[in-house]
C-alpha cells in the first residue's frame, strides 16, 4: 500500500511539474522584485537596483534546483530528460541504433528460447491437480523406470504410502473412424489412471478400474482434446460412437480436457485405452509376465508422507517381491523421481542438456553486452 502511494505521488509530481515550475519562477521573481523596489526607493536607478538585487539574491538556478529537490522532481525529470536525449542520439545514428538493437535482440532472444525450453521440460509440473504429490517409481541400482505389470499390481496392493498407483505405456495403433485407418499413438493405462490423477473429462466419462474384467474386457477409448478437435471437428456427439482400433470395435467414452496431455511431457497421445486390452492393441501381452518390464508406474503420495517414508515402504514391498519371486525380482529396490520425463532415465540427461543450453545462452547474452559496450566505446 505504501508503495502504491509513493508511485501515485511520483506520478502526480510528474504531471503537475509545469504548474509547479511556474509557481516557483513567480515566487523567486517576486523576491528579486521586492528587493529591487527597496533599492530604488533609496535613489538607485531602476536598472542598477534590479542588477544589485539579483546579485544579492545569489544563484537563481541553484535555488530552482533546490526547490525541485524539495518536491521530489529531479529524479523523474532527469529520467525523462535522459530518455529524450538518448532517443535523439539514436535517431541521429540509425546504423548504430540498428546494430545495437540486433545485438541485444540476439542475446535476449536466445535466453528467452532456452528458458521456455527449461520451463516446459524441467520447471513446469505435469498438468494435473496437486502435481506436487506425484512421483515416478524407479527400480534397481540403475534407476530403471520400467516395471512388470504383475509387479505393479503387487506394489499397488501392498504399499501403505500412496493414495494410488497408476501404470501406463505408449504404443502405436491404427484407428478407423471414417472408413480409412489412420496411424495414431496412445496410452495403454491402468483402469485407475484418471481417478488417481484427479482429472475430469471435458465430455462423457473416463474408464475406471471397475470397467476391467480380464484381458480384452474393456473396449473403450478416451480421446485427447487435440485429436477430438482435429479429427472429429469438436463434435460433442462423439461420445458413444463406435470406431475400430486395430480392426476391433471400441466405444468412445469421453474427451479429455484441453490442458491434459498425459503424464509425460515429451509425448502427447491421441487417445487412452485400458491396459487390459493390450493383447488386442499390441498383438501380444506382457500383463502376466513378471520378467517383461515395459510399464511405467506413477503414484500419488498420501498426505503427510515424505519421499523417504514412501521409499522405505516401497523397499519393504520390494523385499517381499525378492523373497516371493527370486528369479524375476532378486534384489528389488525402489527410488522415487519427479514425473514427466520417465524419471531419471530421461530426466537427468534432459536437465543436463537444458543446463548446458542455459549456460550457452548466458554466454551469448554476455558477449552481446560486451559487443554493445565496445560499440559505444568506439563511437
Amino acid at each position: 500500500m505504501k508503495l502504491l502511494r509513493s508511485i501515485a505521488s511520483a506520478a502526480s509530481a510528474v504531471f503537475r511539474r509545469p504548474h509547479l515550475d511556474r509557481e516557483m519562477d513567480d515566487e523567486l521573481s517576486s523576491h528579486i522584485q521586492h528587493r529591487a523596489d527597496d533599492l530604488e526607493r533609496t535613489g538607485m536607478p531602476r536598472r542598477e537596483a534590479h542588477r544589485r538585487a539579483r546579485i544579492e539574491f545569489g544563484g537563481y538556478e541553484r535555488y530552482k534546483v533546490e526547490c525541485h529537490e524539495a518536491t521530489g522532481g529531479p529524479t523523474f525529470e532527469t529520467i525523462l530528460h535522459d530518455l529524450r536525449f538518448g532517443l535523439r542520439m539514436l535517431r541521429k545514428s540509425p546504423g548504430f541504433t540498428l546494430t545495437a538493437l540486433v545485438t541485444l535482440a540476439l542475446g535476449i532472444g536466445a535466453n528467452a528460447v532456452v528458458f521456455s525450453l527449461l520451463n516446459a521440460l524441467v520447471l513446469r509440473p505435469v498438468n494435473v491437480p496437486h502435481p506436487q504429490n506425484l512421483v515416478t517409481l524407479e527400480r534397481g541400482n540403475d534407476h530403471s523406470s520400467t516395471h512388470s505389470y504383475p509387479d505393479y499390481r503387487d506394489v499397488r496392493d501392498r504399499n501403505r504410502a500412496f493414495d494410488g498407483l497408476i501404470a501406463y505405456t505408449i504404443a502405436p495403433a491404427g484407428l478407423n473412424s471414417t472408413g480409412t485407418p489412420e496411424p495414431i499413438w496412445l496410452y495403454e493405462a491402468s483402469g485407475n489412471y484418471f481417478d488417481v490423477l484427479g482429472v475430469q473429462p471435458l465430455l462423457g466419462r473416463f474408464f475406471h478400474a471397475s470397467d476391467e474384467h480380464g484381458a480384452n474386457s474393456a473396449p473403450y477409448i478416451v480421446l485427447s482434446y487435440g485429436y477430438w478437435q482435429s479429427h472429429f471437428q469438436g463434435d460433442r456427439g462423439v461420445v458413444g460412437r463406435m470406431v475400430r482400433l486395430n480392426n476391433v470395435a471400441y466405444t468412445i467414452l469421453g474427451v479429455a480436457p484441453a490442458g491434459f496431455r498425459g503424464t509425460e511431457r515429451f509425448f502427447a497421445p491421441d487417445l487412452w485405452v485400458p491396459m487390459v486390452n493390450q493383447p488386442q492393441i499390441d498383438g501380444s501381452s506382457m500383463l502376466d509376465s513378471r520378467g517383461a518390464r515395459g510399464t511405467w508406474v506413477t503414484g500419488r503420495l498420501k498426505a503427510g508422507i515424505s519421499t523417504a517414508q514412501a521409499t522405505a515402504d516401497l523397499n519393504s514391498v520390494g523385499a517381499w517381491l525378492a523373497k516371493t519371486y527370486p528369479v524375476d525380482d532378486e534384489g528389488t529396490a525402489f527410488s522415487l523421481a519427479r514425473p514427466g520425463l520417465l524419471g531419471d532415465m530421461l530426466g537427468g540427461p534432459v536437465r543436463g542438456f537444458v543446463a548446458a543450453l542455459m549456460l550457452l545462452a548466458g554466454l551469448i547474452l554476455l558477449a552481446a553486452c560486451a559487443n554493445l559496450g565496445s560499440l559505444f566505446a568506439a563511437r
